[in-house]
């Protein structure tokens, strides 16, 4: 049965694993604990049988003392400990209230700092202020000095001479003095060349206008006179209007004269009335009509013709510039320059076209003396006409 003993040294109880070794006094230990503790001293206060019996009164007593002690210290910590709370919520509270005042100057630093620029940006604006009103003050200053000089040279320029004098006696000798009279002087100067230019442009303007109204004098001499030649020339073609109708009359009389006497059937009226209805007559006196088929009375109905339409074109717009209003030639309104003939287009009877001269009105030719020929009028024969299909293709040529 092992014992139930432990090594005071390890404070494991002993084993069959591990050696164990008594020292001289007859305590026990492990045999490694001696070896790494050399010596290990017990005192004994009383005798072996005190030491051997304890007494349970000293040890409750002690026990009882232990505790007091122990109760005290508990008591004296714990106040020490709620005094210490009181400390720390104090402190605390110090904490709090400075960060509320910390707060309130970090606020209050800002309310000054903004204040300060404020300050700062019046006091800028405030020194530009003062630094305009200087430089309005030294050009103030400058323009009172021009002013001056201005009204001395005005009194120079426009004033009389006693004045001129008693301002150049005022202005006493020195440096000064010599400065403003050359002022003075280059003013007048510089005046009197402007009053001469001013003098040779106003003189050079006269000039330029006494030519402009010369030359208007002319223009209208021109136009007057020829308003009166107009005049005279409307006079005249109004008699030659006169005239004209007049002239119109007896020829309508003339006419009709004639119209009567070609009515009456004479050999001289119906080789008259021949040659008028062979003469190829003009188109503008033609009305437009369909022409028989040549060499054949009828006309096959059936018959296609292959005849291609033009695309209509869109006429553009012609841009000419305006015609001025102006008097027609004098050579225009000559009556007599109207009645030559001219050369016309007209139809020469044979289906085909020719040109010939329109002669003067029938009202004017006078009664011929010598009888008319009979025209000769060549005709193809009859039986050797081409044969072709009467088309449309020139119907509004």
């Amino acid at each position: 049965m092992p014992i139930r003993a432990y090594c005071t040294i390890c404070s494991d109880f002993f084993d069959h694993s591990k050696d164990v070794a008594a020292i001289h006094c007859g305590h026990t230990f492990h045999y490694e604990c001696t070896r790494h503790i050399i010596n290990k001293l017990f005192f004994d206060v009383g005798g072996e049988e005190e030491s051997s019996t304890v007494d349970p009164e000293s040890l409750q007593n002690e026990l009882d003392r232990m505790k007091a002690l122990l109760s005290a210290k508990d008591f004296v910590s714990e106040k020490d400990w709620r005094e210490q709370w009181k400390k720390m919520e104090a402190l605390r509270e110090m904490v709090d209230r400075q960060k509320a005042d910390l707060e309130c100057t970090k606020k209050e630093v800002t309310e000054k700092e903004t204040i300060c620029s404020a300050l700062r940006k019046q006091m800028k604006y405030l020194e530009n202020q003062q630094d305009e009103m200087q430089s309005a003050k030294e050009e103030a200053r400058r323009l009172r000095i021009k002013l001056k000089t201005y009204e001395s040279l005005n009194l120079v320029l426009q004033g009389h001479r006693e004045e001129v004098e008693a301002m150049i006696t005022d202005m006493g000798v020195g440096h000064s003095a010599v400065e403003q009279l050359s002022i003075y002087c280059i003013s007048l100067k510089k005046e009197y060349e402007n009053l001469k230019a001013t003098h040779r442009s106003s003189s050079d303007m006269c000039e330029k206008l006494r030519r402009e109204v010369f030359t208007s004098t002319n223009k209208l001499q021109k136009a007057s006179g020829e308003m009166n030649r107009m005049k005279e020339d409307m006079k005249a073609m109004q008699e030659d209007l006169k005239n004209s109708d007049k002239e119109i009359t007896s020829l309508k009389k003339k006419v009709e004269i004639l119209q009567k006497t070609l009515s009456t059937p004479t050999r001289t009226n119906e080789a008259l009335s021949r040659l008028v209805f062979e003469s190829p007559a003009p188109m503008e006196l033609k009305q437009p009509r369909l022409h028989q088929p040549v060499g054949n009375e009828d006309i096959d109905l059936n018959v296609t013709f292959d005849v291609s339409t033009p695309d209509l074109q869109e006429k553009k717009p012609m841009t000419a510039p305006a015609k001025k209003m102006r008097l027609d030639p004098m050579h225009m309104l000559d009556p007599q320059q109207s009645r030559p003939g001219a050369v016309r287009t007209g139809y020469d009877g044979l289906g085909g076209r020719t040109k010939f001269i329109q002669p003067s009105p029938l009202a004017e030719i006078r009664p011929l003396v010598v009888k008319a020929k009979r025209k000769k009028v060549s005709r193809p024969p009859g039986g050797k006409l081409p044969t072709r299909v009467t088309t449309i293709d020139t119907f509004l040529e």
